[in-house]
């Protein structure tokens, strides 16, 4: 109901009243994390553990909760617990680990799967058996239907990336659909996403089956999910069979590990080969890159100051715009190396928490930087951030989950990316991006490679600069931005994919 005083009022009461129950410790702590209360959630979960210590999910939350903080104390305990968990070959019911904090977690693709797998069956378990999409004859000349699932339909990563894929959509070919799990964004944004479809309609008020009812009588063909396991997610839509062909797609950087998935779009250099073992979907390829861009984008006319960006007025600038929970030691420690070598430079980072700014800061004292060499950012509007690039000399990517957005949003302002690509679908997307953009020197596969390189970079502006120079010069001859190209890829794709279905949908 979107109730969130209400709920926590409930559950502090019942807290209160049993102090006892696990589960209410447990759902306490969830709902801090959506309230980005994290070390409220870290105290309920850390109760939670002390009533039930074979607990996975409340394990993987408190880890979870100490990375949005950036307390790293004990992380790798409770990464080595997690690996114990989800090598288990007994089922469990309920109370299995989330899946995607695991995408942030050093624990490998193996293990992802194994979440997942063990979260789609508890998805499945309480639903009713609902009655299989009939696939009817199709006049051979009619429109591909295809709908969107997402609670992202707003002022959103996801969104900003897929907003003139959505426009650039082939509408003689595809009629699309879009069913928003939040309520309608009614900004200026939001409004252009609504227009972007050809219907679009809010359901949040609604159940997952009203919902898969409703996408079965709109008879769409290919549902397309932009949310898997992340937050609002309605995921039973999907496990009840809304729609004949079902495809993951960008919200969710890893495998669903469920049977009613058909597909995950993505391309060969995210998704190679030999990650197809760790996927219950098959992997459907894009030619260039996975990750669709807004070209259209509106951008400041003036970047800030330096000081108005709390920046010193001298000095090179490295930067990392990505959430605070992908910040993990081993990255921090060579940023702080970097640091120690570049004279003058600054670190510049996402605002987080000032939980996470006060334990970074102390992390940076710690390895004998300077904690005002590390320079937060504030909160400001997408186009006021875009322009502030302007500032930055290179992007400094996590591992192992990567800059998604934001690295999009660095390369498209003309800042160069510097990125570790893992084994996971996670560690490997900026990674792509940077081989879409003409810049595949800038990938390495080992925090030591990535360590030499960005120190090489920093020891030699020149170098940089002519990255800069090919990152501009191939702005406009480069698929990374080319959504003209991308969007009919993406047609032919999922018309390919439909026409190809297996015969069980036919």
């Amino acid at each position: 109901m979107g109730a969130l005083a209400d709920a926590e009022a409930s559950l502090r009461e019942a807290a209160r009243l049993e102090p006892e129950h696990m589960r209410t410790h447990m759902d306490i702590g969830s709902l801090c994390i959506a309230l980005e209360r994290f070390e409220e959630a870290e105290a309920a979960f850390e109760r939670a553990l002390a009533l039930q210590p074979d607990n996975p999910y409340a394990l993987a939350m408190l880890a979870y909760s100490r990375m949005h903080r950036c307390d790293w104390d004990g992380l790798q305990e409770s990464f080595a617990r997690l690996r114990v968990f989800l090598g288990e070959t007994a089922r469990r019911n309920e109370y299995n680990v989330a899946p995607f904090p695991l995408l942030a977690m050093p624990l490998g693709p193996q293990f992802e799967l194994a979440a997942a797998e063990r979260w789609a069956r508890q998805i499945a378990a309480p639903l009713a058996a609902d009655t299989p999409h009939a696939v009817e004859e199709r006049d051979s000349q009619a429109r591909l239907r295809v709908g969107f699932v997402s609670s992202d339909f707003r002022d959103h990563p996801v969104a900003h990336l897929l907003i003139e894929c959505w426009e650039r959509v082939d509408r003689s070919r595809i009629e699309t659909f879009a069913y928003s799990l939040v309520p309608e964004d009614v900004s200026a944004f939001g409004a252009r996403v609504a227009r972007a479809f050809d219907h679009f309609v809010d359901v949040s008020g609604e159940s997952a089956v009203a919902i898969a009812r409703r996408i079965r009588s709109d008879a769409v063909d290919v549902l397309v999910d932009l949310n898997g396991y992340t937050t609002h997610a309605k995921s039973a839509i999907f496990a009840l069979r809304a729609a004949p062909l079902q495809i993951s797609w960008l919200g969710y950087l890893g495998t669903l590990g469920a049977p009613w998935y058909d597909y995950v779009l993505t391309d060969r250099f995210v998704a190679p080969a030999a990650l197809q073992p760790f996927f219950t979907e098959r992997f459907l390829y894009l030619p260039d890159c996975y990750c669709p861009s807004d070209t259209r984008r509106t951008v400041a006319v003036e970047p800030p100051s330096r000081s108005a960006c709390a920046l010193p007025e001298q000095g090179r600038v490295f930067c990392c715009f990505n959430n605070a929970y992908k910040i993990l030691p081993e990255v921090f420690s060579v940023w702080m190396r970097l640091l120690s070598a570049t004279s003058g430079s600054v670190l510049w980072l996402a605002p987080g928490t000032k939980a996470a700014q006060a334990n970074l800061r102390r992390e940076a004292q710690a390895r004998g930087v300077d904690p005002a060499r590390l320079v937060f950012a504030a909160r400001v509007s997408l186009p006021e951030h875009l322009a502030r690039h302007a500032h930055a000399e290179l992007f400094l990517d996590t591992t192992p989950y990567n800059a998604g957005t934001t690295a999009n949003d660095a390369l498209f302002m003309g800042v160069p990316v510097l990125t570790c690509s893992g084994e996971s679908m996670a560690s490997r997307v900026a990674g792509s991006q940077l081989r879409a953009i003409g810049l595949p020197e800038l990938v390495t596969t080992s925090l030591a490679d990535y360590e030499a390189l960005a120190l090489k970079l920093a020891a030699e502006p020149a170098l940089i600069a002519r990255y800069r120079a090919r990152l501009a010069a191939n702005r406009r001859s480069h698929p990374l931005f080319d959504m003209t190209r991308f969007t009919h890829h993406l047609d032919d794709l999922l018309i390919g994919a439909w026409e190809n279905r297996p015969s069980a949908t036919r």
